[in-house]
């Protein structure tokens, strides 16, 4: 019977002490998590003039799952943009750039960025291109992100610059 009992404590031993080590792995996880990361597209922006579409979207044959699309067309939204909250909590903005596949051939945008009224980056992109963009926003309260029509053909039909998984990291 007192033998019974001992494997009982052992066993119950075992099991606590399995429970008691579990947070060392919950303490691992947390010391990964050391670097932080928000897709803009979790968050709301501060302001935009035409609105932005969140979710996922096609560049250049690849889909981005945290996107953020603007609508910009030759007549009646020629820019489309959004602003948002830094808090200057930030490091690094990452994005990959280009027009939604399903945007008409001869579509043309100019893709900007500007943190605290400083232009980051600017480049112009046509259908079926794409481009990886890493900009340094250390400091920085608000980051504005503007697509702007771009094309010497009038389209009848609008087209969407997207910000593939754009999101802000702090490595």
């Amino acid at each position: 019977m007192k033998m019974k009992r001992r494997i009982t404590a052992i066993t119950l031993l075992t099991t606590v002490g399995f429970f008691f080590s579990a947070p060392s792995v919950t303490g691992a996880s947390a010391v990964n998590q050391g670097s932080q990361e928000q897709y803009l597209s979790e968050t709301d922006p501060l302001s935009s003039e035409y609105g932005v579409e969140n979710g996922s979207a096609e560049i250049n044959g690849e889909q981005y799952s945290q996107s953020i699309a603007m609508r910009a067309d030759k007549s009646s939204v020629p820019y489309g943009d959004a602003e948002y909250n830094l808090g200057r909590r930030w490091q690094s903005f990452d994005a990959t750039i280009g027009l939604r596949d399903d945007s008409p051939s001869e579509s043309a945008l100019n893709f900007e960025v500007f943190a605290d009224g400083e232009r980051l980056h600017e480049e112009r992109m046509k259908v079926g291109e794409s481009s990886e963009i890493a900009l340094n926003v250390s400091g920085k309260l608000r980051i504005t992100l503007k697509v702007s029509y771009d094309s010497s053909e009038i389209i009848d039909t609008y087209c969407y610059g997207v910000w593939g998984d754009a999101r802000l990291s702090n490595p």
